[in-house]
């Protein structure tokens, strides 16, 4: 069952994403997706880890299915070689870091807003 929840999560991740990159486009967008699913994963894991509220299968369906279908380190990944293949290695650095630096402390807010919670 745990596999039918994760797979379910994972489209609606997907579509998540899907209809978020058709409201702010390209980098900027891919930057978003990254801070708000780095969030939700921080929260997610912080809530369900403390609390008997969330089940092991709807962590799971949170965690890898929808988190892992919303954010998107390879599309990251891709946008940040194609800045520095450009040559256009100031907004690289600025895009990388903004989105490293970004999902840490969004990670790290999500589990504080869990924290308060329990």
């Amino acid at each position: 069952m745990r596999i039918l929840y994760i797979a379910l999560a994972g489209v609606a991740g997907t579509l998540a994403r899907y209809g978020f990159e058709g409201w702010v486009n390209g980098r900027r967008g891919t930057l978003a997706v990254n801070l708000l699913g780095s969030l939700t994963l921080g929260f997610i894991v912080r809530y369900a880890t403390g609390s008997i509220v969330v089940t092991p299968d709807v962590r799971a369906a949170l965690t890898i299915g929808f988190c892992g279908a919303f954010t998107t380190m390879s599309t990251f990944s891709y946008e940040s070689m194609t800045l520095l293949w450009d040559g256009d290695y100031g907004r690289a650095a600025l895009y990388m870091g903004a989105t490293i630096v970004g999902c840490l402390v969004a990670v790290a807010l999500g589990t504080a807003l869990a924290n308060k919670l329990l």
